[in-house]
């Protein structure tokens, strides 16, 4: 069942909360298996895991919302297309919008 129709059929007990994420890679829907990465302002081991084969998988990065630090740059981006990354999504910040906007790849985040 959809979100759509849970909110129809249960509309006096469900509630869609407003999402924080924007949307700022190239891709606007993204889908795959999740890896997650847990870095608070410290983006090597987001540096590790977009080094390895992406197959489509999606990376969710858990920044601990932390805005002081971007998690995600253009070179890092880049570096996720390059080897099969579908998208990225981060509970943080990222860095050269633009670029990584013109990049085949999904990507979600705080800020």
């Amino acid at each position: 069942m959809n979100t759509c129709d849970l909110c129809d059929a249960f509309e006096d007990r469900v509630r869609v909360l407003d999402s924080p994420l924007r949307d700022y890679g190239g891709r606007m829907a993204f889908s795959g298996m999740v890896s997650t990465v847990k870095a608070f302002e410290d983006n090597s081991l987001v540096r590790e895991a977009v080094a390895e084969p992406g197959a489509g998988r999606v990376l969710v990065i858990d920044g601990g919302g932390s805005l002081r630090r971007s998690m995600l740059g253009d070179l890092l981006a880049e570096k996720a297309v390059a080897n099969g990354w579908s998208g990225v999504l981060v509970h943080g910040a990222i860095r050269d919008s633009a670029a990584i906007g013109r990049l085949a790849l999904g990507v979600k985040a705080l800020a």
